[in-house]
């Protein structure tokens, strides 16, 4: 109960620093693209973005999951009872503990995952065994891959499952950015074996490192990262060449598709012909120029593919002046009740920055209990205006009313964007159309390319 209750306020509060966060599945050689749903299981995610990668996983995974974290954590009395309450297992790590930690250190740990997994529960664990900003995976730790070995040799009463989940950012610092959880292919333990028993838990981890790798991104540099974050969003609403519904952003799913495959084009364009490489080069200098000609007029390359046609413009009026009026009051109360605490925890946040995971866990944090703590001052004056019926059901209204807010807004603003562009089409269709000619050849040329790179690949 406690951790249903736990599950959907942490829900609530990623909502309200997230714009979307989107679960997928990554397809997998045999076709089965779900996770197992029941028995014990083995969950490892990457780890990029602190205590809101927590949140994400438990969204992620419809059951219940059991979570391992730093023995130093469990100091506090307090804290110590209420991580044990929800599920939480200790683990010691060296660098916590100093170089005189005991070696069997993790023992204690490593029993309470065995048991919990035979009795069937899902352990949530990070293998990266830290959080970070580094643009790819840093080298995992045995310990996932320990923990799944000496349960199997405990013998199990039924089959072990390790299901890796990669997490993508669009900006893990930027409120209204968005998630994508891609949830990859699982591992049966049971069916795992290894070339050498002295080398099994190498050989295992290097396997849960390859199959996280297959549903992260992964970069040598930030900047390499932030290029291709740019190009990928760029070809894949190209690629679409449709504008999207101003109720949601571009599919976060194809943009990072697209991310993924880069490196391996990247890859084949240097033993590609210099033809080819030359087409390349020429493709990102007439894609930079567009890009160049849609921020000097305050165009958005979503919003290219709409029509300038007046019976379009009179639709999407009707339309978003009917959701003003509906939902606007709605947003409104919304906003009323949140913007201080909101307001608050942003500049809680904000105080103190260590690296790019603090503003969105702290605000998160912050936020939550300034939240809980308003809903309980407004609850209690309801409860004693009109009694306590009324007051549960006020304050169950309020997080609907917050989540309608923060989505009104987003969608008003990229409305307010839409509108601007086909007012400005309309103004100078010989822009739309120049536009529109260019994005069109440049999709057809990013097309070209990707078949004269498999060819170079297959070859």
């Amino acid at each position: 109960m406690i951790y249903v209750l736990l599950r959907a306020i942490g829900g609530v509060a990623l909502r309200w620093y997230y714009a979307d966060v989107t679960v997928t599945f990554a397809p997998s050689g045999d076709g089965d693209e779900r996770p197992p749903l029941d028995g014990p299981l083995l969950v490892v995610v990457n780890h990029p973005n602190a205590l809101v990668d927590v949140l994400v996983a438990a969204r992620a995974v419809p059951r219940r999951l059991m979570f391992t974290a730093k023995a130093t954590l469990f100091s506090n009395p307090i804290a110590g009872a209420l991580l044990s309450w929800i599920g939480v297992v200790p683990l010691r790590r060296l660098r916590d503990e100093g170089g005189g930690a005991d070696p069997a250190r993790n023992a204690e740990g490593f029993a309470a995952v065995s048991n919990a997994l035979a009795r069937g529960r899902a352990i949530l664990i990070f293998p990266e065994g830290k959080t970070h900003d580094e643009p790819a995976l840093a080298p995992l730790r045995t310990g996932a891959a320990r923990m799944a070995l000496a349960a199997r040799e405990a013998g199990l009463p039924r089959g072990l499952w390790i299901l890796p989940i990669g997490l993508v950012f669009e900006r893990k610092d930027a409120p209204r950015s968005r998630i994508l959880a891609v949830v990859g292919q699982a591992l049966d333990v049971a069916s795992w074996h290894s070339r050498n028993p002295a080398t099994a838990v190498a050989e295992l981890t290097a396997e849960i490192d390859a199959r996280l790798r297959a549903v992260t991104l992964n970069y040598e540099s930030a900047n390499e990262a932030a290029v291709d974050s740019l190009l990928a969003v760029q070809i894949a609403t190209l690629v679409r060449y449709e504008s999207p519904s101003v109720g949601a952003p571009g599919d976060l799913r194809d943009q990072t598709a697209v991310a993924r495959l880069l490196p391996a084009i990247r890859s084949a364009m240097r033993s590609a012909s210099p033809e080819i490489a030359q087409r390349a080069s020429a493709f990102q200098r007439d894609l930079e120029a567009l890009q160049k000609e849609l921020d000097t007029n305050g165009i958005s390359l979503d919003d290219l593919a709409i029509s300038r046609g007046i019976r379009e413009g009179a639709i999407f009026v009707i339309r978003e002046a009917l959701i003003l009026v509906t939902a606007g009051p709605v947003a409104l109360w919304g906003w009323l009740n949140h913007v201080i605490p909101f307001r608050a925890a942003f500049m809680i946040a904000g105080r103190v920055r260590e690296d790019d995971a603090d503003p969105a866990m702290r605000t998160i944090l912050a936020g939550t209990v300034l939240v809980l703590l308003v809903y309980l001052i407004q609850g209690a004056v309801v409860a004693l205006m009109v009694g306590p019926w009324w007051a549960t059901g006020y304050v169950a209204s309020l997080p609907a009313a917050a989540d309608i807010n923060l989505r009104f807004r987003d969608r008003f603003e990229r409305a307010r964007r839409r509108a601007r562009t086909y007012l400005l089409f309309r103004a100078r269709a010989d822009l739309h159309r120049d536009l529109e000619f260019v994005a069109r050849r440049l999709r057809g040329e990013a097309l070209a390319l990707a078949r004269a790179t498999d060819a170079v690949g297959a070859a």
